[in-house]
């Protein structure tokens, strides 16, 4: 199949021009260069993209990310999207950022923070669901097919003495759900807490009660149920120009509060960028993308991680043996120091700069 990479894509910045025999060539032409390919080989490489701080910032997109999506959808190069974030349906989330970058994307090209949650389903039941807006996340726990989901704004709505200063409203109040007396098997912590002081109180309460008892204590103070985080990121990008507190320093919180309380550590699980479980997950959905969507059946040689943290996008994908390329477009900034493990291979300006990074390193392996 005879495809080209780059064509008509317009830089704001200038870039080196990419020489090869035939493979691709750069042409110069007011104001604008044009990358073109000559070579009837399937992509063997593909992309994997942080979402916040890469391709959009807060509930804007970023200009560069339209174009490099689009260039790759256009010339049949497979990626996914990677995310942190979550808090949201798969289906919703790939509505909502179809809309942004004004693109189609496919729900299989999508995996966010809490998305391998999903095979958790068959080990626990009943579940505290933490984190989103209002009830938001049960929902989705629900669409995963957790069959038992309360949230806080449901212990909170039975008894609202167990966090007086608790800020739901009384809208929120209405989408309590009545609470049975069945044990809870497990904590998901599926997004970031909108009241941390109340979800802490709860998370402690269930860690600490008899065999996971609302209301009850354990002499021992041992911890009673397992608990889940969906990620580990202590910053994330958004409209605001320094990065914000995320996922990771609410666990910080919850485990300090859980020492100081029992006098132990709380031993607990934690998915989502940089740990290996999510990469190993993300690197499944890509092979099985890339081969129904184009019928790519050729090994895939390389996966260039695109991302704006260097703690969680830069560890994982450095972690995992992808090439990872750093933006300046979120989290990182210049002059941030990296320790070995955060360092990736290139940082660039943008999204696009890191698309246009990857083309021309394929063409140095060619």
């Amino acid at each position: 199949m005879i495809y080209t990479v780059i064509r008509n894509t317009y830089l704001q910045r200038r870039l080196p021009y990419v020489t090869g025999s035939g493979v691709l060539s750069a042409t110069k032409a007011a104001g604008r260069r044009f990358l073109t390919t000559e070579t009837d080989v399937a992509p063997n490489f593909a992309f994997a993209f942080d979402i916040d701080g890469v391709l959009v910032r807060g509930a804007k997109a970023i200009a560069e990310g339209k174009k490099a999506l689009k260039c790759l959808q256009e010339h049949k190069i497979p990626w996914v999207l990677l995310t942190n974030g979550g808090g949201k349906s798969e289906v919703a989330r790939v509505a909502d950022l179809s809309e942004k970058l004004e693109i189609e994307i496919s729900t299989k090209q999508f995996i966010q923070s809490h998305t391998p949650f999903r095979r958790l389903v068959d080990n626990y039941s009943k579940v505290l669901v933490v984190g989103g807006d209002a009830d938001t996340c049960r929902y989705v726990a629900e669409e995963y097919g957790f069959k038992h989901c309360v949230m806080s704004l449901d212990i909170i709505a039975a008894q609202k003495s167990i966090w007086p200063f608790h800020r739901f409203s009384t809208e929120e109040i209405t989408h309590a759900r009545a609470l049975s007396e069945d044990a809870f098997d497990a904590i998901l912590v599926f997004n970031d807490s909108r009241d941390w002081g109340c979800d802490t109180q709860v998370i402690v309460d269930l860690l600490t009660s008899e065999g996971g008892k609302l209301h009850t204590k354990n002499s021992n103070l041992e911890q009673a149920l397992p608990i889940y985080f969906s990620n580990n990121d202590l910053l994330w990008a958004n409209e605001y120009h320094l990065p914000r507190f995320g996922q990771g320093a609410f666990r910080t919180c919850v485990e300090k509060v859980f020492r100081d309380y029992t006098g132990r550590d709380l031993q607990s699980t934690i998915i989502g960028k940089p740990y290996l479980f999510t990469y190993e997950y993300a690197h499944g959905v890509l092979n099985d993308w890339r081969q129904e969507k184009f019928g790519y059946d050729e090994k895939l040689q390389r996966v260039y991680m695109v991302g704006d943290n260097p703690a969680s996008d830069i560890v994982g994908g450095n972690g995992y043996g992808w090439y990872s390329i750093l933006v300046r477009t979120g989290v990182f900034k210049d002059g941030d120091e990296l320790h070995a493990a955060a360092k990736p291979k290139v940082i660039v300006d943008n999204v696009l700069e890191a698309v246009m990074h990857a083309i021309q390193n394929e063409i140095k392996l060619k």
